[in-house]
């Protein structure tokens, strides 16, 4: 996405956070969608009934529909003549709210509303859909976490799962979310962080590799653009204890900057009972 792209982004959604009065933390969706004159619904894929209702709008048959989110795991539909958003009802909750974020920010931004007045039959193809999906999931996040003021605060803090923890709940988001929002958009400084399938569980069925997640601040990709997650799953396995929930691992590692010179990082592995979020953080250089 260009610079330019994300300031207009931080700027329409912080003149909604701001006409909308929603200028500390925790930013509710429930708030946004009402200053937004936005209706919230959930539909449920195997009902004929939904396809029967928005058939007028979706513009394809249930079959093709149904196909068509499934491939591209759709959360939820925005349907701008009602001025309304529909979302998944089999999502659990954070992911729940998350795609009301997300479909929030499609609203929000002028551009978006074109597309998704047209044929949603070419709206929903994946490489269609790529570029405003991007949009929106950044645009989401700005949101969730009350625009700057979320990175004001956690440029205050040590990286480390206990700081991020407060700041979630202060934020009352997920800790996915909170930390991918950590580790992008804070500190400037080498960081990454992994969510990934216990090693004592089976990996679920969609999910490719027993990682689901990789994000890094962008010193990270920028200096260490060679470490991808499967560098970093064996040492969490190595080193991750199995317990019911909370810290299960801390240890170091070292790793290679694009130069080949190896580096040592700190690690600590947050179960949350269902993932391994892993939180890496530069320490120093090794010479």
């Amino acid at each position: 996405m260009r610079e330019r792209t994300r300031r207009e982004i931080n700027g329409i959604v912080a003149q909604v956070l701001c006409e909308a009065g929603l200028t500390s933390p925790p930013v509710s969706i429930e708030e946004v969608l009402e200053f937004l004159d936005v209706n919230r619904g959930f539909y449920d894929l195997d009902d004929p009934g939904f396809t029967d209702k928005w058939k007028h709008k979706i513009k394809v048959g249930r079959h093709k529909f149904v196909k068509i989110a499934r491939k591209i795991r759709l959360a939820a539909l925005w349907l701008p003549n009602r001025s309304e958003i529909m979302v998944d009802s089999s999502l659990p909750k954070p992911k729940k709210e998350w795609a009301s974020f997300h479909d929030s920010v499609h609203t929000m931004l002028p551009w978006h509303k074109p597309f998704f007045l047209g044929d949603t039959a070419q709206t929903l193809d994946p490489d269609f859909q790529e570029k405003l999906e991007s949009e929106a999931n950044y645009g989401a996040s700005y949101l969730m976490f009350c625009g700057e003021r979320f990175a004001e605060e956690a440029l205050d803090t040590i990286p480390s799962w206990r700081n991020i923890e407060k700041l979630r709940k202060r934020y009352k988001k997920s800790m996915v979310t909170t930390s991918r929002r950590y580790v992008c958009y804070t500190h400037d400084t080498p960081m990454a962080m992994l969510v990934s399938t216990p090693r004592w569980q089976i990996t679920p069925d969609g999910q490719d590799n027993r990682w689901r997640h990789f994000v890094g601040s962008g010193a990270f990709l920028t200096r260490f653009a060679c470490i991808g997650p499967a560098m970093i799953l064996g040492d969490v396995d190595r080193n991750t204890n199995r317990r019911r929930g909370g810290l299960v691992g801390d240890f170091g590692l070292c790793l290679p900057d694009v130069d080949g010179d190896l580096h040592e990082f700190r690690a600590e592995c947050f179960y949350n009972q269902y993932d391994i979020l892993t939180l890496v953080v530069y320490e120093r250089p090794l010479k």
